[in-house]
């Protein structure tokens, strides 16, 4: 009897590990054709075909019921991956003594993780109505980045901003925007946002 017992719980732990890796591998896919399609374009076949369930059969819905189940659950399941990324990455950061370097640290860090966003920040765009908690919760993962006040000012708001186009207009020109490098920008925008001393002329 005990080692039915034994027999019956390995069987089960088994089981629910394959459902678990059947909904990430679910997921990745899902998510991979809602920001390549839209919710329009997107469909429940490509869906299945890409994790390779059997097409057309509806198996899919035994695990959400609907498409915008799906859209959600895909969307949710992104955020929590991007945002133990950053918070790993910003965990690792070490601490800068100069005010400047710590700048440059901390705007590298906004760019990076505004990249880790970017096929949500695309969603988003697109389907924002849909799942409008989205902008929240991309907002919530890169406003507070390490080193960064609570309470931002008009000054880090500008840099933000500044990050935000830069990201954008480099994909728009598909290379560095205006073929300014990222250090070089940075190093740019720390020149304008950080105090300087006033020099004697």
């Amino acid at each position: 009897m005990p080692a039915r017992s034994r027999h019956y719980s390995v069987a089960v732990s088994t089981q629910q590990l394959r459902r678990g890796n059947t909904r990430e591998r679910i997921l990745d896919a899902a998510f991979d054709v809602f920001a390549e399609m839209g919710f329009t374009g997107a469909t429940i076949s490509e869906v299945e075909r890409r994790v390779g369930l059997a097409v057309g059969t509806g198996s899919l819905y035994r695990h959400f019921p609907t498409k915008e189940a799906l859209l959600q659950a895909a969307v949710d399941h992104e955020v929590a991956r991007r945002r133990a990324e950053i918070e790993e990455a910003r965990s690792s950061l070490a601490h800068v003594a100069d005010p400047v370097e710590r700048r440059m640290a901390l705007y590298e860090q906004i760019l990076h993780d505004i990249r880790r966003f970017d096929r949500l920040i695309r969603l988003m765009l697109n389907e924002g109505d849909r799942v409008p908690q989205l902008r929240e919760a991309i907002w919530a993962a890169v406003k507070r980045p390490v080193g960064a006040p609570s309470d931002m000012g008009a000054v880090d708001a500008v840099a933000m901003s500044a990050l935000g186009g830069y990201h954008l207009f480099c994909i728009m020109q598909g290379r560095p925007f205006n073929g300014l490098e990222q250090e070089q920008f940075i190093r740019a925008l720390v020149d304008i946002t950080t105090p300087h001393r006033t020099t004697e002329r």
